[in-house]
């Protein structure tokens, strides 16, 4: 083999090594978890949780709870026998100087299961906010129905999906505790 043959035939072995190693750094980014922040921002807006709490609601429907026991068709709106209702707080700011739209309700989930599964929020108190204004904020609360131990055994993140784009904002568990002390919780 002649010598220009040769190094060309390094310069082509080389540049597969450099492209070999690109691929698998690339591919290893992409598919690497996203850390949760504090703050999450998206299209000129910005999202913040500010506080996680248990609701206490008495739905013990077990065959030993005290009192007269309602069907689950006369409760509607309550969780499911086993799951507990969290309620996060998050502040919504349009950093932005134009009109954005968002739909707290639908774009924010809560990954809080052992599983890896997202929970959909349950109720809001957001109301009908379609949009907010260049330069405001807005706060209200997202209801999450799930298992207790979930939360407490895992780590948790709200998702948020707007315009095509997601993040996760962190989800403080110290606030949130066990859960609530109704006796059918222990």
């Amino acid at each position: 083999m002649s010598l220009a043959r040769t190094r060309i035939m390094l310069v082509i072995v080389a540049a597969l090594a450099v492209a070999i190693f690109g691929a698998t750094r690339l591919i290893s980014a992409l598919s690497a978890e996203a850390e949760a922040g504090q703050v999450g921002s998206l299209n000129g807006l910005t999202a913040a949780v500010t506080t996680v709490s248990w609701v206490n609601m008495d739905h013990d429907m077990s065959s030993g709870a005290p009192g007269y026991q309602m069907p689950p068709a006369m409760m509607p709106g309550m969780p499911e026998e086993g799951k507990q209702r969290l309620s996060v707080t998050l502040t919504i700011t349009n950093t932005s100087d134009r009109t954005r739209p968002v739909v707290p309700r639908e774009e924010f989930t809560l990954h809080a299961t052992k599983d890896g599964a997202l929970v959909p929020s349950q109720a809001d108190t957001f109301g009908e906010l379609p949009r907010l204004a260049p330069q405001n904020g807005v706060s209200g609360v997202l209801f999450f129905d799930l298992p207790q131990g979930d939360l407490v055994d895992s780590a948790a993140w709200i998702e948020w999906s707007h315009g095509g784009a997601s993040t996760r904002i962190a989800v403080p568990l110290n606030a949130a505790g066990a859960g609530s002390d109704h006796p059918h919780n222990k």
